[in-house]
């Protein structure tokens, strides 16, 4: 029993790290595309300004 729990683990942890991977390489082709680093930038203002 408890080997077929560290085998099920195990099948998750790698499908994980396999996703994970990919999306990583995938998000470094289109850096390199581009030429040159993206960033996720999310600007929330707090503040009311007056005009």
């Amino acid at each position: 029993m408890f080997k077929k729990v560290m085998i099920g683990l195990g099948s998750v942890a790698a499908g994980m790290m396999t996703v994970f991977g990919a999306i990583y390489v995938i998000e470094k082709r289109r850096e390199k595309a581009v030429g040159g680093k993206l960033m996720r930038v999310n600007y929330r203002f707090t503040k009311d300004f007056e005009d």
